[in-house]
């Protein structure tokens, strides 16, 4: 019995250790481990990260190892760059602040500031480790080799772009799961059209099985355009720096809406839903993506990032995500057939797929 303790031991701290390693929830139990470990909430870091990884279902040895942040030789820097991340929340610039500023006794303003600057800077360094674990994670794991193929095809697409470029489709193939879900897809044939195209990356992605399909996307970001024209300018691609709303849109068998909609007012998107379901060819697909509202603090962490994304892109309004049955229901509504695909991104972010088919037009009697 006593012989048979240690490999027990062995086999128990093994389990624990490779408990749910997927890409995703490794990144999540690092980003919530490296917020708390910011957080000024001392003598209840562990205790916390414990809890969390028990109501989320997260590996425990890798959330609490990277509470670890906030160890003796960081701590000060970790201090100083709340504090910093405070003052220009608070006041709109920063102030260079040196060490001695620890040894001196708080005021409850500047306890004020650096809370406040924790919570930021715990959500910019835990969004930064996240993303180095799924990356890391994503190299080690098996791919599919159909995914894997495509994402060679988009990324020897945007070989002559600039290497940042270069950078963000490579990221971003890789840590958005959406890509993965429309190689599973049947996208049908036809023309594509990608509504707020950015890089065109999913525009490129629908060319790989068909390289002459024609390509139509806009966006308002004109450099992000420039990218997009280059990149896929040996495929049958046109794109254009467009606003959405105004866009004319073709006969087509494929339309996508990734990541838009929520920049608009409700009766817009609804409008936009409409008018593309009247733009597609029979059979043809509308896919489009929400924030999922129901996914507790899934939920709560994504709009959080999107608030982020809508302050530093100034856009001057707050992201805007109708209901699930709402969306559901303006398409139905528009005749479609819809399917729905309830999904985390590898970085914690809770989306809704939607997928609406146009059925066969009925024979007139």
């Amino acid at each position: 019995m006593i012989q048979k303790i240690p490999a027990r031991i062995k086999k128990f701290v093994t389990a624990l250790f490779k408990e749910r390693l997927d890409p995703g929830r490794a990144a999540a139990a690092v980003f919530l481990g490296l917020f708390i470990g910011i957080v000024p909430i001392y003598g209840f870091q562990t205790l916390a990260a414990v809890g969390l990884a028990l109501i989320f279902r997260l590996n425990k040895p890798l959330i609490v190892a990277s509470t670890f942040i906030n160890n003796p030789i960081l701590q000060p820097l970790i201090i100083l760059s709340s504090i910093e991340v405070g003052i220009f929340l608070r006041h709109g610039h920063f102030q260079l602040l040196k060490l001695s500023i620890l040894t001196h006794m708080p005021a409850k303003d500047d306890l004020i500031t650096w809370v406040l600057g924790s919570l930021v800077f715990g959500i910019i360094v835990g969004g930064i480790g996240a993303l180095v674990t799924a990356i890391a994670i994503h190299l080690k794991s098996p791919a599919n080799p159909r995914l894997r193929d495509r994402l060679r095809f988009v990324n020897q697409t945007f070989a002559q772009s600039a290497i940042s470029d270069r950078c963000f489709v490579w990221c971003k193939m890789r840590l958005d799961r959406i890509f993965g879900m429309l190689a599973a897809e049947d996208l049908g044939s036809g023309t594509v059209v990608d509504l707020g195209c950015g890089f065109g990356m999913a525009l490129c992605d629908t060319a790989f099985d068909e390289n002459g399909r024609r390509l139509v996307g806009c966006d308002l970001n004109a450099r992000r355009i420039a990218v997009a024209r280059q990149a896929l300018s040996s495929l049958n691609a046109e794109v254009s720096v467009q606003d959405v709303r105004h866009f004319e849109l073709p006969s087509a068998g494929l339309i996508l809406i990734l990541d838009v909609l929520q920049y608009l007012p409700a009766e817009e998107q609804l409008a936009l839903l409409k008018r593309c379901c009247s733009a597609l060819d029979p059979q043809g697909r509308l896919i489009f993506r929400a924030h999922d509202l129901d996914r507790g603090l899934w939920s709560t962490i994504t709009l959080a990032l999107d608030y982020l994304l809508f302050t530093y892109e100034r856009t001057g309004t707050r992201p805007l995500i109708l209901s699930a049955p709402q969306y559901q229901r303006a398409l139905e509504d528009a005749g479609m057939q819809v399917e729905t695909r309830r999904f985390r991104n590898r970085l914690p972010l809770a989306h809704i797929l939607f997928i609406a088919k146009k059925p066969f037009a009925e024979a007139a009697p």
